[in-house]
């Protein structure tokens, strides 16, 4: 819970601006990242993940 409130921290920070940001991070983050974004139940965020060098994009 706390790494999941550190990044949403990190979002709401960034969002602040109209700039573009790129993230890089390991699966983990990419799936707290991805939940901030869409609603998930347990079951989907457990099963998220993303490829080796995967880019998604996310837009507010």
């Amino acid at each position: 819970m706390q790494l999941c409130q550190r990044v949403y921290n990190l979002i709401d920070d960034i969002r602040k601006d109209d700039r573009t940001y790129l993230l890089v991070a390991h699966n983990g983050i990419a799936r707290v990242v991805h939940s901030y974004f869409y609603n998930m139940t347990n079951e989907e965020y457990a099963a998220f993940g993303i490829k080796n060098c995967e880019v998604k994009a996310y837009a507010w």
